[in-house]
């Protein structure tokens, strides 16, 4: 087993990941760095200039920095695009520590249907689990991110899903940490997403259900009272689920960037 642990999508996909892992390997104890186990990206433009993003994007496949003011996006847009780098920009959602109240009001009134089953991903859960999770994300075009982050082992973070009676995973979540502890909310904030239901099972509440289920698990087991998440502009679907979860569109954006040579699609994920 490599650094990254398991690793899913494409052939491109999981030699994205795997070099993500790497880098993250050598890079992790500087502050600048982000990883939550697709590639490590720079935390904010301030610590690191579009050199060191392609840098990291030529290396890697795909890189991002995490948060980025909308006042200033364009131009660092901009500056990416002189670089031949390909590009997409997310919003970031962010909710503090009310969102855990409405988590606890979400499970309050909605449960899992009777047929599925929640099953979280940790160290020591079996390999097909994880791959069943793998299955349902990338049926809705989201990479899940690296086995060993999904499992807590080479960060904090986790994975659930919901299966049904024949073990199909009908949807998903997960959580990681992001920034280095040491950077602005590293220690408060983490990532929260990968929420995907099969085209089967929409309708259901599904993405919310778990979504709040990851969430109260996630500062349970690691601390966390803030969570953030990448929409992008126009996906009413998600943008939806993060309302009801209590979050709300920031002042700041996620700027991805990928190698298309790399990378064929020109991006990491949905």
């Amino acid at each position: 087993m490599t650094v990254a642990g398991e690793v899913f999508g494409t052939e491109a996909q999981r030699a994205l990941l795997t070099r993500g892992a790497y880098a993250y390997a050598l890079l992790r104890d500087d502050p600048r760095f982000s990883y939550y186990g697709r590639t490590v990206g720079i935390a904010t433009p301030e610590s690191g200039d579009i050199s060191l993003l392609s840098a990291l994007t030529r290396l890697q496949g795909g890189s991002a920095y995490g948060r980025v003011p909308n006042a200033d996006l364009a131009r660092h847009v901009e500056t990416a695009r002189e670089q031949g780098l390909a590009i997409t920009v997310y919003t970031r959602w962010e909710g503090g520590a009310t969102v855990r109240d409405t988590a606890r009001a979400i499970l309050r009134n909605h449960s899992l249907p009777n047929d599925l089953t929640a099953e979280y991903i940790d160290a020591e859960a079996p390999s097909e689990r994880l791959a069943a999770l793998a299955e349902v994300a990338l049926a809705c075009g989201v990479l899940p991110p690296a086995g060993a982050v999904l499992r807590g082992q080479a960060r904090p973070g986790l994975g659930l899903i919901a299966r049904d009676q024949e073990g199909r995973a009908a949807a998903c979540a997960g959580a990681a940490a992001y920034v280095h502890p040491d950077q602005t909310l590293g220690r408060a904030q983490c990532w929260w997403g990968m929420l995907s239901t099969h085209p089967d099972r929409r309708g259901e509440r599904l993405a919310l259900i778990l979504g709040a289920m990851a969430l109260i698990r996630m500062q349970d087991r690691y601390g966390f009272t803030q969570v953030f998440t990448g929409v992008e502009p126009g996906n009413a679907a998600s943008e939806a689920v993060c309302r009801r979860m209590g979050l709300a569109p920031a002042d700041t954006s996620v700027l991805s960037v990928a190698d298309a040579a790399l990378l064929p699609s020109g991006r990491m994920t949905k």
